[in-house]
């Protein structure tokens, strides 16, 4: 309900652009979960040198690689790969992003003052330079790629959340329930953080954006999952050869990634303004 609400939203703003963008989010979607029933493991990774460099037709639609797999087969099984890798990494970015800066703005101590010290330590470090050194301690891989995408997005959630919970924590509704004698975990987790629903909502609509970003950046210097697996990163990567000879191989993968991410992007935008009590007084 919340979707088809959010959806009447961009139609009454006439907002078209983020409606398109809202659609190909959802065929993202569609097509990682969907990709077993698409296409078979084969397809996208089966070596075909006789098929190599095929330009698209009506059996390959988007084309073949150098390889000889089929460019849309890799592409629907990529979008797979790139959508586990970002909800975990996001989710465990989240969860630990909240719980540390939930509780470094509720308790206001030398200790906690010693985290969020060492956070902005971590953050002075580019988010991209922190996941390859992560990536270079685990090795490469899908699991290695999730957690260090993961790790590299925890200290800016920690500064991101911290904030909310310093000026919840001195409202009338939070002084009421202490007052009332509700315990400080029972205040932050039932009073507080309810209130920041949206902020978690838009921060996790717009970290997923980043997180594929990262991914296909790490995938693409060779940090990532290796061959044959698809991932779109490491597509592009693979075709740079061809950019000239046969541009299909790198567009394909290339223009993916890009509606992929400006579609979160611009999906993110709008539900910060859809959340927004003051945007909303329009309609």
């Amino acid at each position: 309900m919340k979707t088809i609400g959010f959806l009447w939203y961009l139609l009454r703003r006439k907002n078209y652009i983020t409606l398109v963008a809202a659609f190909v989010t959802i065929t993202f979607v569609l097509a990682a979960v969907c990709a077993p029933l698409l296409y078979d493991w084969d397809t996208a990774t089966r070596v075909s040198l006789s098929s190599a460099l095929l330009s698209p037709s009506t059996i390959h639609p988007l084309g073949t690689d150098e390889l000889g797999r089929d460019l849309l087969a890799r592409i629907v099984w990529g979008a797979r790969i790139t959508l586990v890798v970002a909800l975990v990494s996001v989710t465990i970015a989240m969860v630990l992003g909240i719980l540390i800066g939930s509780l470094c703005g509720y308790y206001e101590n030398w200790f906690t003052g010693g985290v969020m010290r060492f956070m902005d330590f971590m953050i002075a470090f580019p988010r991209t330079l922190l996941a390859i050194i992560v990536v270079t301690v685990l090795g490469s891989g899908v699991l290695s790629l999730t957690l260090a995408i993961g790790i590299s997005t925890i200290p800016a959630n920690v500064r991101l959340f911290r904030g909310p919970v310093l000026a919840l924590k001195r409202r009338q509704f939070t002084v009421a329930a202490k007052a009332l004698g509700a315990r400080d975990l029972s205040v932050l987790f039932s009073h507080i953080l309810p209130n920041m629903m949206s902020l978690v909502i838009i921060q996790g609509t717009l970290s997923l954006a980043e997180a594929i970003l990262i991914g296909s950046g790490l995938s693409f210097l060779g940090l990532g999952p290796q061959p044959p697996t698809p991932e779109w990163g490491a597509m592009i990567a693979a075709s740079r050869s061809h950019i000239t000879s046969h541009p299909h191989v790198i567009f394909a993968p290339g223009i993916t990634l890009f509606a992929v991410i400006l579609a979160f992007n611009l999906v993110g935008d709008a539900l910060r303004d859809y959340v927004d009590p003051r945007s909303r007084k329009a309609i």
